[in-house]
């Protein structure tokens, strides 16, 4: 049964005088190819602006490229609350879904009653501290509330451990969580679909290279994530030596946290394996991650031999069925969902 074709508006943060972002382009290119018609909708910091431009664009649906709003990470949420409020169609999360997954003591709260490991952790908020476990230096110190990476560092002892709390506190304005340091391999897994039918992608993993310093600790911080790529540098690897058994736990693991913090359509989970225990620790949940032509999830849906328009194309059909905006299913009727890491290639 052929596609219907869409009007989608490609909502996008972009502050005035900043270059457009890549992910833009390439996601509608995408949607183009499938037979779409993409509409450019850039908003800055105006909610007014926000609602006339998506209602003067006239979509089918929205495909919400929105991680920030007014310079504001944490108003990620609120675009999507504008959107229910005008009751637009959209991909991605919703505003309980952003908001789960945004505060990260919480994540690990709801994960930790789902029986999924995390590592030990403690909050402060500035007057006191609430620890979940006995702790050991080192600690990965990070706002509660923060994106991409921001404010993190890796303390090994208390006089560290407070400087960084108080930085946040000052900086960020935002209580810290400090958790555990797992020394290990650091995997990401992206699921593709809704809570009924969600697809867990192969592994990718973060190789932190041969020019990476012995004596620093191997943390995706915000130089591992956005510095430039060179011969020896941090770099994305899909891994061959992955057990079917580890695999399907991360698996698991990626399908609790998905349905637990209610997201939808699309999302990248974040473990550590320990190199003492061999167990997964899932560390981050991140709904409508970053989706460049090189991203995790492109990455692994690639490995499926899902290329990247297809990969957008199924965001797309998965949002258009929520709506009942008659988009066709690719999937067999009555074909059961895979809910387990596929096996290693």
């Amino acid at each position: 049964m052929p596609l219907k074709s869409l009007r989608i508006a490609v909502l996008h943060y972009q502050a005035k005088d900043d270059p457009p972002d890549p992910v833009v382009a390439q996601v509608s290119a995408a949607l183009r190819a499938a037979g779409h018609e993409p509409t450019d909708v850039r908003v800055d910091e105006s909610v007014s602006d926000l609602v006339r431009l998506v209602t003067r664009a006239r979509p089918d649906l929205v495909f919400n490229l929105c991680e920030t709003f007014a310079e504001d990470y944490r108003l990620e949420v609120n675009v999507a609350a504008v959107l229910e409020l005008a009751r637009v169609p959209f991909t991605g999360s919703g505003t309980a879904g952003l908001l789960l997954a945004q505060d990260k003591v919480l994540t690990k709260q709801l994960l930790q009653f789902h029986g999924v490991l995390t590592p030990r952790f403690a909050t402060f908020d500035g007057i006191s501290f609430q620890a979940n476990g006995d702790l050991s230096f080192p600690l990965v110190v990070k706002p509660a509330r923060s994106d991409a990476s921001m404010g993190l560092g890796v303390e090994k002892d208390m006089e560290g451990l407070a400087r960084r709390v108080k930085k946040i506190r000052e900086e960020y304005d935002d209580e810290a969580l400090a958790e555990e340091f797992i020394e290990g391999r650091e995997l990401y897994v992206g699921v593709v679909g809704d809570a009924a039918k969600p697809e867990v992608l192969p592994v990718v993993e973060l190789d932190f290279g041969s020019r990476w310093n012995r004596k620093r600790m191997k943390i995706a911080n915000r130089e591992v994530k956005f510095g430039p790529e060179t011969p020896g540098s941090p770099h994305l690897v899909m891994p061959t030596d992955l057990s079917d058994e580890l695999q399907g736990r991360i698996g698991r693991a990626a399908i609790t946290a998905f349905r637990a913090l209610k997201l939808r359509d699309y999302a990248r989970i974040d473990f550590r394996v320990s190199s003492r225990t061999n167990e997964p620790y899932l560390l981050e949940v991140n709904p409508n991650p970053y989706l460049e032509t090189q991203c995790e999830v492109a990455m692994g849906a690639k490995q499926l031999g899902i290329s990247y328009e297809a990969l957008v194309q199924r965001i797309v059909e998965t949002a258009a069925r929520r709506y009942g905006l008659g988009v066709a299913s690719r999937a067999t009727p009555g074909a059961p969902a895979r809910e387990a890491a596929p096996a290693p290639h």
